[in-house]
């Protein structure tokens, strides 16, 4: 398969251990700014399976693979991309099974609230890697994207965190400007997910519990003032969100842990990026607390 990509280098400087990340610029056009593309190629380009494969979101991908190895005691590889929703998760996972056919990895997925829809990025999309277990999502274009050097070669963030605690607080103040008044009109909108419209999110937990494995599935923190303002006007979409996971409960495995009150697992506010992310801190703190209630489906058998 021919590309016009530059293939982009992470450098160590000798002696150091220090990762150097050389990144192209992704032409306007590619709408992930690359993160589909580079993942698939790394993936294509492990030598072992991990043992803890991470899904999700941008907001899942601050889950260095790094801390979750400490923790588990296996490695791990993040396959989190911008506006990652079920179906990158199911042709990552996919991808993964197709290259070690005999792996059985445990799975780590974090969604929002809204748990998993079957909207198809274009990028994904456009990808010869991701094609085959699309179906008829799947297109016959090429991607504009190129490869980028944002990541390691376990999917982990190759560069350091770029705001300092002013610039975050400032980032938070700005955006929760009007978010409580969008979350009071949103919560006079009736919430209901039609597990007819999440194919891709039941083919993925279909596919990992006949591998015998038991996802761990996370719901994202919320800033405390958001989750405050949607808990002061009923929450319909986490009350829509339990129906489902109930549903989900009577076909498929999995272990559900609720992670949006930063307060049940050591969260600091003051560690947002913004009000819909957090830092690389405050994911440290939370995946302790998943991995400790986790029932033990992420820890690596000695």
């Amino acid at each position: 398969m021919k590309r016009a990509v530059l293939v982009l280098a992470l450098l160590v400087a000798a002696g150091t251990g220090t990762v150097l990340a050389i990144y192209n610029r992704n032409p306007p056009k590619c709408m992930d700014t690359g993160d589909r593309l580079t993942k698939l190629g790394l993936i294509e380009h492990l030598r072992k399976a991990p043992h803890v494969l991470i899904l999700g979101s941008s907001r899942a991908r601050v889950a260095m693979p790094a801390t979750v190895e400490k923790l588990t005691g296996g490695t791990a590889f993040n396959a989190g991309v911008h506006s990652g929703d079920a179906a990158d998760d199911y042709v990552f996972t996919r991808l993964l099974a197709q290259r070690f056919r005999h792996a059985k990895p445990a799975y780590l997925i974090f969604v929002d609230v809204t748990i998993a829809g079957d909207t198809v990025n274009p990028e994904l999309a456009d990808e010869p890697l991701a094609r085959p277990f699309l179906g008829a999502a799947a297109s016959s274009k090429q991607t504009t994207c190129v490869s980028k050097g944002f990541y390691t070669a376990d999917g982990g963030l190759a560069y350091p965190p770029a705001l300092d605690r002013a610039e975050r607080q400032q980032r938070v103040a700005k955006a929760l400007v009007g978010a409580v008044g969008r979350i009071r009109a949103d919560s006079k909108e009736p919430r209901r997910i039609n597990p007819r419209s999440t194919t891709f999110f039941r083919k993925l937990l279909g596919f990992v519990n006949a591998q015998g494995s038991t996802p761990v599935i996370v719901l994202n923190p919320l800033y405390p003032t958001v989750l405050a303002a949607r808990e002061k006007y009923g929450f319909p979409e986490l009350k829509a969100a339990k129906t489902y996971l109930a549903w989900l409960r009577k076909r498929y495995r999995f272990v559900l842990v609720n992670a949006e009150d930063i307060h049940t697992w050591g969260g600091n506010a003051s560690d947002f990026t913004d009000i819909d992310h957090i830092d690389r801190k405050n994911m440290n703190r939370l995946l302790r607390y998943v991995v400790h209630h986790s029932n033990g489906v992420l820890l690596a058998k000695r």
